[in-house]
């Protein structure tokens, strides 16, 4: 509390000291050449210097997994066994849960006498065939020899053909008791749920769990989800201004919130290829490495984004900045003659506090304080010193 009475004090004090200057005529007043005294602003200023200023740009944002995926049976039945529960590490292939098989196996057994079936009327039949076809050829021959009549022939060519047909619905049902037993073994082997992916990390987490033990599910009903966090995705929607100067491979600084003493690098993967009409923001994603598993998906982060750097320039203080005669430029401060020349300045970079000066090349002190009340060539006192003093006085007090 007496910490902020100093400081409302010490204001105080320069407000006085900076109105004092101004609406009074003091011993450094000098005399115009009509007799009237010249007014001397009180001013503070800031020294010239070089260093860097960089072109960034601040978002909020939030970190998606890189791939989530849900887990589903093609089959229904009732969940016998589950493998897995929220936060287990899973593998490429792994299997998560086992539904009820008795049915499946029973099914199987069932496909599979079907098949001995098909097979032993298959050859029951084939061999029929063949003894037909010797008892067409024998009654062809007698024929010949005038010993059979016409209609013994046709006869035993009529016999022939049914068991040809019959023959051939044997070898089709054959398979078609091959694909039932094939069929009922997929559906027992769907009774183990599996997990599979393709690239990324060869293990993966279990993000969420849907259902327990027991329960009688239906095909295609989730089980659990299945993230991977060796990469994670952070989305961004960034306005029109800063969306133009996103490129991909760009390097950016997250934050999390949660640890506000941690930094992330993360590169620019994808830039959305249209701004939405209604919030005029365009989304971007950024790839972010998480080998360490620490950073969680949907956690709040906030992200720097340098567009640009430019490093070894003269920077000013930005509020230092004023406009006259419809051109922006600075005061520089004349301590030798006590005077402020308005200087016309091309700028570049701005940052929160600072702005590139482009050319001219200057050197010295601009005005920081009081140049709304300056004109060209207008003398001035630079109070710096003496109000800094008073500051720390009174907050001492």
């Amino acid at each position: 509390m007496k910490k902020l009475v100093a400081i409302f004090i010490a204001g105080a004090i320069i407000a006085w000291f900076i109105t004092d200057r101004l609406f009074k005529n003091d011993s450094k007043a000098q005399t115009k050449k009509g007799g009237a005294k010249e007014i001397s602003v009180a001013v503070e200023t800031s020294p010239l210097k070089t260093g860097n200023i960089y072109d960034v740009g601040i978002f909020s944002g939030s970190i998606e997994a890189d791939s989530k995926f849900t887990v589903s049976p093609k089959i229904g039945g009732r969940i016998k066994k589950l493998y897995v529960d929220i936060g287990d590490k899973i593998y490429n292939g792994g299997i998560i849960a086992r539904l009820d098989d008795e049915e499946l196996i029973l099914g199987v057994k069932q496909a599979e006498s079907a098949l001995e079936i098909a097979k032993a009327n298959f050859n029951e039949s084939k061999e029929l065939l063949e003894i037909s076809i010797k008892e067409l050829e024998r009654i062809k021959t007698m024929h010949n020899q005038k010993v059979a009549s016409e209609v013994e022939v046709e006869s035993t060519q009529a016999a022939h053909k049914s068991r040809q047909a019959k023959h051939l619905v044997n070898k089709s049902l054959v398979s078609q008791a091959e694909s039932t037993l094939e069929t009922a073994k997929l559906k027992l082997a769907y009774a183990n749920i599996d997990v599979s992916w393709s690239g990324g990390a060869k293990e993966r987490f279990i993000a969420e769990k849907f259902l327990n033990e027991g329960v009688m599910i239906t095909a295609n009903t989730p089980i659990v989800s299945v993230i991977d966090i060796d990469d994670l995705t952070v989305a961004l929607n960034v306005v029109e201004r800063d969306y133009f100067k996103i490129k991909p491979g760009m390097k950016a600084t997250v934050k999390p919130s949660a640890m506000p003493n941690e930094t992330f690098t993360a590169t620019v993967s994808r830039i959305a290829p249209l701004i939405d009409e209604t919030s005029r923001q365009g989304r971007i994603e950024l790839k972010l490495p998480n080998t360490s598993h620490r950073l969680k998906p949907g956690m709040f982060v906030q992200v720097e984004i340098v567009y640009e750097a430019h490093e070894n320039i003269i920077i000013a203080p930005l509020n230092a900045v004023s406009r006259r005669n419809n051109q922006e430029g600075f005061f520089i401060a004349d301590r030798k003659e006590e005077k402020a020349k308005f200087m016309p300045i091309v700028f570049g970079f701005s940052s929160a506090n600072e702005i590139e000066i482009i050319s001219p090349l200057i050197e010295g002190e601009v005005v920081t304080l009081g140049q709304h009340l300056l004109e060209d060539g207008m003398k001035i006192i630079i109070s710096n010193e003496s109000a800094l003093q008073t500051t720390r006085k009174s907050s001492e007090r």
